[in-house]
């Protein structure tokens, strides 16, 4: 059976925060690289389910703020989210001064999820086992005793357990809770 895109804000069916329109606008600035010259002989099929799978995958993500509404089916829109980088820096009158329009509205998508569904869509169209793996397929050995970690090698085929592209983390930062490029400081 094949997959419809349902991209409506907010909405209680919900599966996609982009259209294949908006991914392909995305993906059309992207660098042309094995994946992306996959994508582009994919299948619109093919396609929408990456961009379901991405989704899917984001929403597994656990980001600042609240829900907009109850009834929404994904993660966003939020509310409660602060826009990352909207202090302006003015160091020489002694404090930074915020912007008035620093938070996400409840109708709003912020620009990096949008990037980051994109992104991993074009990654999982060409590497479909990537969300699927437990992560000990990376390692030949692991013990604890006397610590010793053998990985599998250059040669495996184990691509890891929710092995996503890095920008992918990237454009997460400022709107999750944890996960790489976010730190959470704890006192002892």
């Amino acid at each position: 059976m094949a997959v419809t895109i349902k991209a409506d804000v907010g909405a209680a069916d919900a599966n996609s925060y982009l259209t294949l329109t908006q991914a392909q606008a995305l993906i059309d600035g992207m660098v042309e690289n094995a994946d992306v010259t996959a994508w582009d002989a994919a299948t619109t099929d093919a396609k929408n389910r990456a961009l379901a799978a991405a989704t899917q995958r984001l929403d597994r993500e656990r980001f600042l703020g609240a829900r907009a509404t109850d009834t929404q089916s994904l993660q966003w829109p939020r509310t409660g989210v602060r826009r990352p980088d909207t202090y302006i820096n003015t160091y020489a009158i002694g404090f930074p001064f915020r912007i008035t329009t620093d938070y996400y509205t409840e109708t709003e998508i912020p620009d990096q999820v949008k990037q980051a569904q994109a992104v991993l869509a074009v990654y999982l169209n060409s590497n479909r086992d990537g969300l699927g793996l437990s992560g000990i397929e990376d390692y030949k050995s692991v013990s604890i005793g006397s610590l010793r970690i053998e990985t599998a090698g250059a040669s495996s085929t184990a691509s890891g357990a929710d092995r996503v592209p890095p920008i992918f983390e990237r454009y997460l930062t400022g709107l999750r809770i944890s996960g790489p490029g976010n730190v959470s400081i704890r006192r002892s």
